[in-house]
């Protein structure tokens, strides 16, 4: 099927800005990119803003969109640090440039990042969610199921176990695997089972 105009604008915003970053990317980049002239870009868009808000949201909820199923769910507090470290490592290994993408914006470009977040209706109860997951790990804590721990530690231990082989793959390939490429896949392939082990084995009693 034939790509809509501004389905072709967005597809090329996504990798001028995940290439360019926000402060990098201009809107004729982007309409070179989509193959399309800037009055056409400027009549679907208008602004560079108003494609990076729908390139960043857009990234937002591939990598944060199965967690609120991992943090709704009827499931223990192991299972749902499983289905944290799946469902980023697997968002991540559909598109690998996004980790670098998010992190860069919000180090780079905190205020108009914000304002994307603040807009969203959904950013309540992700938080709400967090919250939650937050209270049922203290819960867990003060029962003995698992060690007393700084929730907030745990997600932030979770985040970037998950997301930076793929933030870093070309230190790692150079350095790691450097004989045999083959070998950073496989490590990916791996890499939620050891992840999910290496966290769990940790905070169990």
């Amino acid at each position: 099927m034939k790509k809509s105009v501004e389905q072709k604008l967005i597809d090329a915003a996504r990798e001028v800005f995940y290439e360019k970053g926000y402060d990098g990317a201009t809107v004729r980049d982007i309409a070179k990119k989509a193959e399309v002239n800037l009055a056409l870009l400027h009549y679907y868009f208008r602004t560079k803003d108003k494609l990076f808000e729908v390139v960043f949201q857009d990234a937002l909820n591939l990598l944060f969109k199965k967690l609120n199923k991992a943090f709704t769910s009827d499931i223990t507090v192991f299972d749902k640090i499983e289905l944290m470290v799946s469902s980023y490592i697997t968002t991540a290994s559909k598109h690998p440039q996004i980790a670098s993408f998010l992190m860069r914006e919000f180090s780079l470009n905190r205020e108009v990042v914000w304002e994307v977040i603040n807009s969203q209706p959904q950013k309540k109860s992700i938080i709400d969610n967090y919250d939650k997951f937050f209270e049922e790990l203290i819960e867990a804590g003060q029962k003995g199921i698992i060690k007393e721990l700084d929730p907030k530690q745990l997600c932030i231990d979770i985040l970037s176990l998950s997301l930076f082989p793929f933030m870093a793959k070309g230190f790692l390939v150079s350095f790691l695997y450097p004989d045999k490429k083959s070998g950073y896949n496989s490590m990916i392939k791996e890499r939620t089972e050891h992840v999910s082990n290496l966290i769990i084995s940790n905070i169990k009693k």
